[in-house]
C-alpha cells in the first residue's frame, strides 16, 4: 500500500506545485490590470464625450489642482485656463485665464501708456517735417523771430501809449475834483474816473500778458533753431558715407 501511495501522492505534490506558481503569476496580472483601469477608465470619458452630439472636450485644472475633462465648460470654470480638444483628443485651441482687476487695470495703463508715447513721436515727427518744410537755414529762422516779437512790441507800445493818455486824463479830473472841495464832486466826474481806473487795470494786465508772449514766442524759436540745427546736422551724417562713396566712384573713373 505504502508503494501505491508513493506515487500518489507524488502526483498530489506536482498538482499543489503548479496550482502555487499559477497563484503567484496571476498576482502581477492583477496588480497591472489595476493600474489600468483608471486609463481606461479616463479613455472611455474621452471616447464618450469626444463621440458627443458636440464633439468638442474641454481639459481644465480646478483651485484644487484636479484635471477635468467634459463637453462644456462649467460657470466656474469659464475664467480658468482651458484647452479645446477635438474627437482625437488633439488641443486644437488654448484658452488663458481670464486677468484679474488688477492685471486688467494695469494693462490698461501700460496701454494708455504707450498710445500717449505714439502720439507724441508721431507729433514729434510731424513737427520736425513742418521744420525742415519751412526754413531752409537757421537765418530764416531768426528772420521769422524778429518778425514774431515785433508784432508783439508794437502791440505793446500801442498799449502802453493809450495808457499814458487816459493816464493823463485821469490827472485832470483829479484836478477838477480838487476844485470842487470842500463841495461834493459831480457824479460824471467820479464815474469817468472809475472807468479809467478799471480801463489802466486792464491795459496793463495786457501789457503783461503780451510780455509773457514775447517771452515764450523767443524760447519757441530758439528752440527750433536747435531741432534744426539737429536735423541738419543729422542729415548731413546720413548722407556723408553716400556721398564719400559716390566720390570714391567717381575717381575710381579716372
Amino acid at each position: 500500500m505504502s508503494a501505491l501511495a508513493g506515487p500518489g501522492s507524488f502526483d498530489g505534490a506536482v498538482e499543489r506545485d503548479d496550482a502555487d506558481r499559477a497563484g503567484r503569476s496571476s498576482i502581477p496580472e492583477a496588480s497591472g490590470s489595476m493600474w489600468l483601469l483608471p486609463a481606461l477608465l479616463v479613455g472611455v470619458v474621452l471616447f464618450a464625450i469626444a463621440t458627443s452630439a458636440h464633439a468638442t472636450l474641454y481639459k481644465w485644472v480646478d483651485q484644487h489642482g484636479l484635471v477635468h475633462y467634459s463637453d462644456r465648460l462649467p460657470p466656474d470654470a469659464v475664467n480658468r485656463a482651458s484647452t479645446q480638444l477635438n474627437r482625437e483628443g488633439i488641443a486644437v485651441r488654448k484658452i488663458g485665464q481670464a486677468p484679474t482687476a488688477a492685471e486688467l487695470q494695469a494693462r490698461q495703463a501700460a496701454e494708455k501708456q504707450k498710445h500717449e508715447l505714439d502720439r507724441e513721436r508721431m507729433l514729434a515727427e510731424r513737427r520736425d517735417r513742418a521744420l525742415l518744410d519751412s526754413y531752409t537755414d537757421e537765418s530764416d529762422i531768426d528772420l521769422a523771430k524778429t518778425r514774431a516779437l515785433a508784432t508783439i512790441e508794437g502791440q505793446i507800445t500801442s498799449a502802453q501809449s493809450y495808457i499814458a493818455q487816459i493816464a493823463k486824463r485821469r490827472e485832470q479830473l483829479q484836478a477838477k475834483q480838487a476844485s470842487y472841495a470842500p463841495g461834493a464832486v459831480p457824479a460824471s466826474i467820479r464815474s469817468e474816473v472809475a472807468s479809467i481806473d478799471a480801463d489802466l487795470a486792464r491795459q496793463a494786465e495786457f501789457v503783461v500778458g503780451k510780455q509773457k508772449e514775447a517771452a515764450a514766442v523767443a524760447a519757441r524759436y530758439d528752440a527750433d533753431k536747435r531741432r534744426f540745427h539737429d536735423l541738419k546736422s543729422s542729415l548731413a551724417d546720413d548722407a556723408s558715407p553716400d556721398a564719400t562713396r559716390l566720390s570714391a566712384a567717381g575717381a575710381s573713373r579716372y
